[in-house]
């Protein structure tokens, strides 16, 4: 199977790239993504992006009423996007009150073919796995069908604190959410830190980020036993700033997103 991987740039690298006084303009940042080879980029429906010229969108938004599906699907669409992501609800949120909003969702995305995935995120709906089971299983008690996902295994390995070798063995599971998975977002994560640095100040690849690529060799593994040649949708998704997810002695933001990608690029075609 030769599936594709497209590899989007998230404009969250960038925010206030280098530093909030000099944080480069549009241009530059479209030519620096178009340069490290993404595929495309990942941000909110911005009026920036009609201007990001051959580089695909992947749009994202947070929803936490029916009442605003329709508006915030709209505007993305708007944007020409391959998909949007959407982050569900709050934490604390009632189940039954999500499952109203994503069916919303999934109405006005259908109306508008454009494909949706939910994202397991902190401070969401869906920032752990039994919440995320659950609403899966009532969504599909009511519609009949599979919730679509984009899974960001980063917040869950937090919840659980996991040990460097046990990322995959857990994270693989439930499997129903797994398989429901059209998108990623690969942050390189451990067990205590949702974003981890990927080069130390010698340039060298941080060993906790040897230890995520054991992670994400075994993802691509499995997808690439998965059947059909839908593209694979993934974020090397590293915050710089606002909301910086970054501790203080954590290298160039930008320089470890590239870094990401090209090894995502490289273990993926040797998996193949």
């Amino acid at each position: 199977m030769n599936r594709p991987l497209w590899l989007f740039a998230t404009l969250w690298s960038l925010r206030q790239y280098p530093t909030r006084g000099r944080e480069w303009a549009w241009t530059k940042k479209f030519a620096a993504i178009r340069a490290a080879k993404f595929d495309g980029v990942f941000s909110p429906p911005l009026p920036a992006l009609a201007e990001r010229g051959d580089l695909r969108y992947l749009a994202v938004t947070s929803l936490d009423d029916p009442k605003k599906v329709e508006p915030a699907l709209r505007a993305a669409h708007a944007l020409k996007p391959v998909a949007i992501d959407v982050q569900l609800g709050d934490y604390d949120s009632r189940l039954d009150d999500v499952v109203a909003v994503a069916v919303k969702i999934r109405d006005v995305a259908r109306e508008l073919a454009l494909p949706f995935a939910i994202e397991t995120h902190r401070n969401t709906f869906t920032e752990t796995p039994e919440a995320t089971v659950a609403l899966c299983r009532a969504y599909r008690k009511t519609t009949g069908e599979t919730l679509p996902l984009c899974l960001d295994h980063s917040h869950f390995a937090v919840v659980r604190h996991l040990a460097r070798d046990a990322f995959w063995d857990y994270l693989k599971n439930p499997a129903e959410l797994l398989n429901a998975a059209t998108q990623f977002h690969l942050r390189p994560f451990n067990g205590h830190h949702c974003q981890i640095p990927v080069l130390d100040r010698h340039g060298r690849r941080t060993p906790e980020y040897r230890d995520w690529q054991v992670y994400a060799a075994a993802l691509f593994t499995h997808l690439h036993t998965e059947s059909g040649d839908t593209p694979v949708l993934a974020v090397p998704e590293l915050g710089h700033a606002a909301p910086a997810y970054g501790l203080t002695g954590f290298g160039d933001t930008w320089l470890d997103a590239q870094v990401v990608a090209r090894d995502l690029r490289r273990q993926w075609r040797e998996i193949a």
